[in-house]
């Protein structure tokens, strides 16, 4: 006894899935199918596939020109980043050394604040360096800093009002996001931060492989310079 009951429309689209040649042999029955276009005009299959293929066409040229934004920017970046670890390795000094950090973020990053604390240090520094680098024993960093810091890598995003007013004292209210990364290297050496008066400059979702980077030579340099200073070593004893 025959079955005289229509095939359902998932067994259709599982036999045609099955058999993809099948319209090869009967290209009449494409001619046929119309279909419901967005503009209004039904067309054919055919119209459609092209019209598929044209718009994944430009979906893939617009991810193309995505990726090439990014690597365009990320050139840039290492270039820069480049530049500044050459100048904090040709540092001769502590004050050097800091003056030509601020220097690059400000010039070369256009950074908007910054601020480098020093644990236990007491640096000879001289010029607009000092307003942004404060030498202040480890544990006067606020609790809230030290958990934020405490997988020992950078972060990102929009802090607490007293975050920044411990960072950025006198510019507290302009600062909208930061960058902050802690500075090891035989123990704590302390922390930079980076701030922008954009709130969505530094989004916590923002890669951190650069500034880990500065803050790894950064901390060395600190070190190495510490030992080639005794009186300074006098003054932390």
């Amino acid at each position: 006894m025959s079955d005289d009951k229509p095939l359902g429309a998932d067994k259709i689209a599982a036999w045609l899935r099955d058999n993809p040649d099948f319209f090869n042999q009967r290209p009449d029955l494409l001619e046929l199918i119309r279909l419901p276009d967005p503009r209004g005009e039904a067309v054919s299959l055919l119209e459609r596939q092209a019209q598929v293929l044209r718009d994944r066409n430009q979906e893939l040229r617009e991810r193309l020109n995505g990726l090439l934004d990014v690597a365009r920017e990320n050139d840039e970046l290492f270039e820069k980043t480049r530049a500044l670890v050459l100048s904090l390795v040709e540092a001769r000094n502590s004050s050097q050394l800091c003056n030509n950090l601020v220097r690059s973020l400000k010039e070369d990053f256009k950074s908007d604040a910054i601020a480098l604390l020093v644990y236990d240090r007491d640096l000879e520094l001289t010029g607009e360096v000092r307003g942004q680098v404060r030498c202040l024993p480890s544990e006067e960093l606020p609790d809230a800093l030290q958990l934020l810091l405490r997988n020992g890598k950078a972060v990102c995003g929009v802090l607490r009002p007293g975050e920044l007013a411990h960072l950025f004292p006198e510019q507290t209210d302009s600062v909208k996001s930061a960058d902050m990364v802690p500075l090891e290297f035989q123990g704590r050496q302390g922390l930079l931060a980076i701030g922008s008066f954009d709130p969505q400059h530094f989004r916590s979702s923002l890669g951190t492989l650069f500034i880990n980077h500065i803050g790894a030579v950064l901390a060395r340099r600190l070190v190495d310079l510490g030992r080639h200073h005794p009186e300074l070593k006098e003054r932390r004893a």
